[in-house]
């Protein structure tokens, strides 16, 4: 069996447009998270699904992808709040994304990621009177990380949220 890595799932519920779009997305995690086309198949059709809610077993037999791959986006997404889960009769369940997720979530996550400046901060004092060359890669970190904490929010505060789509 190919690592799930490089095997693409069929995506028999899919028409042609679809299979693209959750191909894109997909390729993008592969990429740029090192993740499993399966996970990002699932993460893509979620973005986009009619209805928006999915049993695991509507996810599997649509994407083609094992229920494994669903119970690791529903354990990967749900607790940060990217997606939502319903419990359904059988121990079954369903997960859907919310329309205005992504700002929330990559706000929150952004926002605190500069606290690690903090912790980089600490790791200076810790090795002062180490050589320069122990503690380059920290003060780099460090530098990188204040400014981030310095950038970030400025960016969260000039973002609008766009107006709900009218038919």
């Amino acid at each position: 069996m190919t690592a799930p890595h490089t095997e693409k799932p069929p995506t028999p519920g899919l028409n042609e447009g679809e299979r693209d779009y959750v191909n894109r997305v997909a390729e993008h995690y592969r990429d740029t998270d090192n993740m499993a086309w399966e996970h990002g198949y699932v993460i893509g059709w979620l973005m986009i699904s009619d209805p928006v809610q999915q049993s695991a077993a509507e996810l599997c037999e649509t994407l083609g992808v094992t229920r494994e791959a669903v119970d690791h986006i529903d354990k990967l997404l749900v607790p940060p709040g990217v997606l939502t889960r319903q419990e359904l009769p059988g121990g079954e369940y369903a997960l859907a994304m919310s329309v205005d997720v992504w700002p929330k979530t990559v706000q929150h996550s952004m926002l605190s990621l500069p606290s690690f400046h903090t912790v980089m901060r600490h790791g200076l004092d810790v090795l002062a009177d180490e050589p320069e060359e122990r503690c380059r890669r920290i003060a780099n970190m460090e530098r990188f990380f204040r400014y981030l904490g310095e950038e970030i929010p400025a960016v969260f505060d000039r973002y609008e949220p766009p107006t709900p789509l009218t038919s």
